[in-house]
């Protein structure tokens, strides 16, 4: 009654011209009540009313009061404003009653779209709620991005940082669990860290019996070699392209050059002699004692980045490969 009244009373207050077809629109408010309005005060009115306004070229003759919302579920939320009943139900949808709205009765009726965390390992943008869930994954928020507001939520690589070398293309977790500083580049970004920036590196003539052509000076001074430059290829002729060392092949150790324990298929230990648990018992067993546990373990961060002693791997070197090989290798030899 109340609003009968006060739509009598706007559209009383209205100028009165003449109404040409086209001219108008219809404005539905509760109780299936409707008025048709000029376009000039239409929408405004409507609004005062409370009711729904029809748009444009709309009349109350025509139209369809009993409209409002409809929320559409069979594959995700999907709602739609200004349905008839009829027309809603027909399409499958749910009627939310007269002239109700998405944003108020279907506010529930919506699907929205951000980043989707998924394992802790992986996150995907633009993925909708419904979606993120049936994938086992957290849904961080509508309008979310993984690199805005979810950038923990993925493993990332780069250069990880030691004090006084630099390993690339190293996970941030294992980086930062070997007692590295990670950064998300690569080593010579360490700008405010001198000496992880990459380190010049030239030839080595250890022992005068081998050249190491790729060396840095402070890894040739850890082998008691002579270092001739940076970004020197290439050695004296006094210093001969040989080293000797224990060889562990299968049939047990051999002191042998660095070349023919390559071609047997061997393990090479530059320098070192054929001396007990030198040739471990299996991969990850540095002592020999056909368990891989802690000692293991501490010889190899011993030897991690200086030399080949901890390699469990068979690359002759000691790095964060190594490390985890002999982690999976805990326990005792098969």
């Amino acid at each position: 009654m109340i609003r009968s009244l006060l739509a009598a009373v706007i559209l009383l207050a209205m100028p009165c011209p003449s109404l040409v077809a086209g001219e108008t629109g219809a404005c539905c408010y509760s109780d299936e009540l409707c008025t048709d309005i000029p376009l000039a005060e239409g929408e405004i009115a409507c609004d005062l009313l409370g009711g729904t306004w029809l748009g444009e070229g709309t009349s109350c003759e025509d139209g369809d009061c009993l409209i409002g919302a409809c929320c559409f579920t069979d594959f995700e939320y999907y709602c739609e404003e200004l349905v008839s009943q009829n027309a809603c139900e027909s399409d499958g949808g749910t009627f939310l009653g007269q002239l109700s709205t998405c944003e108020n009765e279907g506010s529930y009726c919506q699907t929205y779209y951000g980043a989707c965390c998924v394992d802790y390992t992986d996150c995907l943008d633009s993925v909708s709620e419904e979606k993120c869930w049936f994938m086992g994954g957290e849904f961080i928020g509508a309008d979310t991005t993984c690199s805005n507001n979810a950038p923990w939520c993925t493993y990332l690589f780069g250069a990880c940082c030691f004090g006084d070398y630099c390993l690339e293309l190293v996970e941030e977790s294992d980086c930062e669990s070997s007692g590295g500083t990670f950064w998300y580049g690569p080593c010579d970004e360490f700008s405010d860290v001198p000496e992880c920036v990459a380190t010049p590196r030239g030839a080595c003539c250890v022992g005068d019996t081998t050249c190491e052509t790729d060396v840095t000076e402070h890894e040739c001074d850890q082998m008691n070699g002579q270092y001739y430059g940076d970004d020197t290829t290439d050695c004296p002729d006094s210093c001969e392209d040989m080293a000797l060392g224990a060889c562990c092949l299968d049939t047990g150790c051999d002191f042998l050059p660095d070349f023919l324990c390559t071609i047997a298929g061997g393990t090479f230990f530059p320098y070192q002699p054929c001396e007990p648990g030198i040739c471990p018992t299996c991969s990850g067993d540095l002592d020999g004692d056909g368990f891989v546990g802690v000692n293991d373990l501490l010889a190899l961060l011993a030897a991690f980045g200086v030399n080949g002693s901890g390699d469990c791997d068979g690359d002759e070197d000691t790095d964060i490969d190594d490390v985890l090989y002999l982690i999976n290798a805990w326990g005792e030899c098969l």
